[in-house]
């Protein structure tokens, strides 16, 4: 990448400005599975319809198990069809929650947290199409880990400041932003980011 060290201090001033404006309110500690299917709703749409979607679902299924037995239709019909990549969304879970029930002989990943941060990402980066934004939902706030969650929305943002190159793949662009901000600043910053970017869209809707 072209003008690192430039675009890692455009990074860290922006940090540093959006979270003294905002001044984020970071969530309590989630669940794993819980902020999984959280994760999966959340990409490449706003927080205020990826927390109806998961209000839904809290009403629809007893728990996640249930949620986990149903068929990706039911579940798709229940959030619509006209949720941007339903289809793609409702596959990462059901076949995740799958995959861990039969790799962990339970629906728990809670074993993930007797691991080293490293040995637990790469645990969620195998699971079945998972999305970089999911995984590092996950890490950020269920592990507490050094992770930034990661779309092509934010990706463009950050395109637009100087500080990614247009079009680059997500993991790339993620593990940029990881390599220059501090495990301690990641929630902040990806708390305070959402909700700039949140504001900017809706300021644009009413032009």
């Amino acid at each position: 990448m072209k003008n690192a060290s430039k675009r890692a201090d455009d990074l860290k001033a922006l940090a540093r400005r959006l979270v003294k404006d905002i001044k984020p309110e970071v969530p309590p500690v989630q669940d794993p599975l819980k902020a999984l299917v959280r994760g999966a709703m959340s990409f490449d749409v706003p927080d205020s319809r990826a927390d109806e979607a998961v209000r839904l679902l809290d009403r629809e299924f007893v728990d996640l198990n249930e949620l986990r037995v149903a068929t990706d239709l039911e579940i798709q019909e229940l959030l619509g069809q006209r949720y941007p990549a339903i289809e793609r969304r409702v596959a990462m879970i059901t076949q995740s929650l799958n995959r861990i029930f039969e790799k962990e002989h339970t629906l728990s990943l809670d074993r993930l947290k007797t691991l080293g941060k490293r040995e637990a990402r790469q645990f969620l980066r195998e699971l079945p199409d998972i999305h970089p934004f999911v995984e590092g939902y996950v890490m950020l706030f269920a592990f507490e880990g050094h992770a930034f969650p990661m779309d092509a929305e934010t990706v463009a943002f950050f395109h637009g400041h100087g500080i990614i190159d247009e079009g680059s793949p997500l993991d790339e662009a993620q593990k940029f932003i990881e390599h220059h901000i501090k495990v301690e600043e990641c929630a902040d910053f990806f708390v305070a980011l959402r909700r700039h970017m949140s504001d900017e869209a809706k300021a644009k809707r009413k032009k």
